[in-house]
């Protein structure tokens, strides 16, 4: 058994299902050799080593197991750089297999050559290179234990060219796909920051993503009622409490926070973060004053002893153990009336509300985004995942599509990165062929990874691109116009017809123009066999809802 297929045969006895990729001379061994084994794993032929990448990195995300992407050797793998960076900044795990120029020509600087253990290591829990066909099945055990263990992330796995037809093994390759054991967590550990909580006047509980990764919403929920404690969320931590659940107030901070919750954070006396850190992000940059006492729990250590914010204390344990031992600490526990503490959130809550309603109630052209997103969610069945890029466009999911489900909304949160939305949606709609699954796209964000519309026809893979076309990158050209005295340069762009530009693909495609098109549209849209795409043309001048103030902080 040759390198590529033991490889192939460690990703089928990990759980793999698919892989994603673009084929080069470095690695048509290994793309080759999937041909045997098509009944089991699934080869995405992509366009572009970005949208491989990030398609494996939401399959990370969304079943947990790693994702799988295989890059040719130099340019193809310094693409997908950034969808690695995303997955290490997001914590998914993701097994990135690189072909390498021949060992001969290794250290001669000619063509395709790169090292791509040095620019992807900052990025990786761990790279690797399979010198000989005999370290493969050790290779990619040890790679598997780190994607999967602790605080989740990428791996890299460099493959010569001329290693992959190299015998590896007479027998069975022998892998051993196992986990770290999680950090010892001990109930007093637990018992200072729930004793705390239960003496607050101003409880309050945040739920990040390491709470969705630990499957642990049902007992974060239970917590918060026990206690009537309000819960805020992450970027990554939507979901795991309701958003329409009477205690969520929603996302906190930076990007797509409400004023709700920033207030929260800014208030609240005692507060405990699961599967969290209190980053730049949660505190725009660390200029929102916090009152209270902050309790951390995480497995990532790094994350924690990097930030600039001190908490009370921190934990390093796993958020679903955490969250079993508070339970449980909290049996019988009668809370106060919190009547004091929802008062004081009262004005933040009547004011973003007021908001939300003049954007819904908009008939104003170009659109309203705001009214846009809202009719769609109206639409929506509830089992459904919701992809988004980075921009302006993304603050109106979070305010007019409520999330109700983890891993039902998926965003490069931490690198912030545009071209993942996409990509992201493609892989949703593999998984989940049952659900449906909406991109909410900016236009800019869109061009940058369009040409793999051609993917999702090819693939047949039932999506539907919501383009929120305001023709700039909004966020930038509103920064130009507000903070350099209106010196507008490179923050505006000419679009195709992007409806024309999905029928061209063989999608089906809309344009959207006015507010009495609005629900038509959206229901052809989500009636359609395959890809379907909407090009919203909304309001370049209107402004989505957020906590200004605490952004105009951020510049100064």
């Amino acid at each position: 058994m040759d390198c590529a297929q033991v490889l192939l045969e460690g990703l089928k006895a990990m759980g793999a299902r698919r892989i994603y990729g673009v084929v080069g001379t470095s690695n048509v061994a290994f793309v080759s050799a999937v041909y045997d084994h098509k009944e089991d794993l699934r080869y995405i032929s992509c366009r572009h080593e970005q949208v491989a990448g990030s398609m494996a990195d939401a399959e990370g995300r969304l079943t947990g197991k790693p994702g799988v992407v295989i890059t040719h050797s130099g340019p193809g793998t310094v693409n997908a750089l950034l969808s690695v960076a995303c997955a290490f900044k997001d914590h998914s795990p993701m097994i990135c297999i690189s072909g390498a120029v021949k060992r001969k020509l290794e250290g001669t600087g000619g063509q395709l050559e790169a090292d791509h253990l040095h620019v992807f290591s900052p990025f990786c829990k761990g790279v690797f290179r399979i010198e000989n066909a005999r370290e493969a099945a050790s290779v990619l055990s040890e790679a598997y234990r780190l994607t999967v263990s602790g605080a989740k992330g990428p791996v890299l796995i460099e493959v010569p060219e001329d290693v992959w037809g190299e015998e590896a093994t007479e027998g069975e390759p022998e892998f051993r796909f196992v986990t770290d054991q999680k950090p010892a967590l001990r109930p007093e550990d637990v018992e200072k920051a729930v004793e705390r909580l239960k003496a607050a006047e101003r409880p309050l509980l945040i739920s990040g993503g390491g709470v969705a990764t630990a499957g642990a919403s049902d007992r974060m929920q239970h917590l918060a009622e026990v206690l009537q404690a309000p819960v805020i969320t992450t970027g990554n931590g939507r979901g795991t409490v309701p958003e329409t659940h009477p205690l969520c107030l929603g996302r906190v901070g930076f990007g797509g926070g409400n004023t709700v919750a920033d207030t929260a954070l800014g208030r609240a006396d005692v507060i405990l973060g699961l599967g969290c850190t209190v980053n730049d992000l949660m505190t725009y940059e660390y200029t929102l004053p916090m009152e209270g006492e902050v309790f951390l729990v995480n497995l990532d250590r790094k994350a924690i002893e990097k930030s600039y914010f001190e908490p009370r204390d921190w934990i390093e344990a796993d958020p679903g153990d955490y969250l079993d031992l508070a339970v449980d600490q909290v049996q019988g526990y009668e809370p106060p009336s919190r009547d004091a503490w929802w008062e004081i959130l009262k004005p933040a809550q009547e004011v973003w509300d007021a908001s939300l309603q003049v954007s819904i109630a908009s008939d104003k052209v170009p659109l309203s985004p705001g009214r846009v997103i809202h009719e769609l969610s109206r639409m929506l069945p509830p089992d459904h995942i919701v992809a988004v890029g980075s921009g302006m466009h993304v603050m109106y999911p979070m305010s007019f599509l409520p999330c109700v489900r983890p891993h039902s909304y998926l965003q490069s949160v931490n690198f912030g990165a545009m071209g993942f939305g996409f990509p992201a949606a493609l892989a949703a709609g593999l998984i989940h062929p049952e659900k449906e699954v909406v991109v909410i796209i900016g236009d800019g964000d869109f061009m940058m990874t369009v040409q793999d519309l051609e993917t999702a026809v090819r693939e047949g893979i039932k999506i539907r691109v919501l383009v929120i076309n305001d023709g700039m990158y909004r966020v930038l050209n509103f920064r130009q116009r507000m903070q350099y005295e209106g010196r507008v340069i490179g923050t505006c762009h000419g679009n195709p017809d992007f409806a024309e530009l999905a029928r061209t693909f063989g999608a089906e495609g809309w344009r959207l123009e006015r507010p009495e098109e609005i629900r038509p549209v959206l229901e052809a849209a989500l009636r359609a066999d395959g890809p379907a795409v909407v090009d919203a043309i909304v309001d370049p001048d209107d402004m989505p809802p957020a906590n200004i103030e605490a952004a105009l902080r951020m510049s100064e």
